[in-house]
């Protein structure tokens, strides 16, 4: 299958226009034209064109979404986290409070009642944030395949041109240089997936 049929398949779409433009690069390769008399000879000004929407548009982009995604991931990771201990340090102190009330036969039907509707109450956020949690992990899971696929989708752009164009100047090399510099496809998700299952 090719990679640009790959690429549209994986896209998960509230971030559709924060992938990479695969089909942008090829159309600055001259991939679709097998001729080279409509635009002539492949110039130094097309090959400058080429990496400049490679690596300084199309990567930062990419990088940027990523990194900025995952920052709001980890952040919605540790409110949820803060909650959860807030709704945990409540639970406790209300079954203190039911072990000193217990004497009181009179009062403790209506405390009674009152926990009940603090329990269902409890219950409630409790599994507001559950939700939460849930939406996080998926989230999680499309940033990694997010990562995945545009990271696929630079090797396979720099390949094609190296392939066809890259008779003078090989773009590969550059391109791993700036890849090893960006996290967007060396972060590790574990721990905020670690982070979700121990709660």
């Amino acid at each position: 299958m090719r990679f640009g049929k790959t690429l549209k398949k994986s896209i998960y779409e509230p971030w559709a226009s924060n992938y990479i433009d695969y089909a942008k690069l090829k159309q600055l390769l001259r991939e679709d034209d097998p001729s080279e008399e409509e635009y002539g000879e492949w110039t130094e000004d097309d090959e400058g064109r080429f990496v400049e929407e490679l690596v300084n548009v199309q990567l930062e982009k990419v990088n940027a979404f990523q990194a900025e995604t995952y920052t709001g991931l980890r952040e919605q990771t540790s409110d949820c986290e803060t909650r959860l201990e807030k709704e945990a340090g409540s639970e406790t102190k209300g079954e203190e409070a039911s072990g000193q009330n217990h004497d009181q036969d009179e009062q403790q039907d209506e405390k009674q009642d009152e926990k009940k509707d603090e329990k269902s109450q409890e219950d409630g956020k409790l599994q507001q944030v559950l939700k939460e949690l849930d939406g996080i992990m998926k989230e999680i899971n499309e940033l990694e395949k997010y990562s995945r696929i545009n990271y696929t989708g630079f090797l396979k752009a720099v390949k094609k041109h190296d392939r066809r164009r890259g008779s003078k100047y090989k773009v590969r090399p550059l391109l791993q240089v700036r890849l090893a510099a960006l996290p967007f496809n060396s972060e590790d998700y574990s721990p905020l997936l670690y982070r979700h299952v121990t709660q």
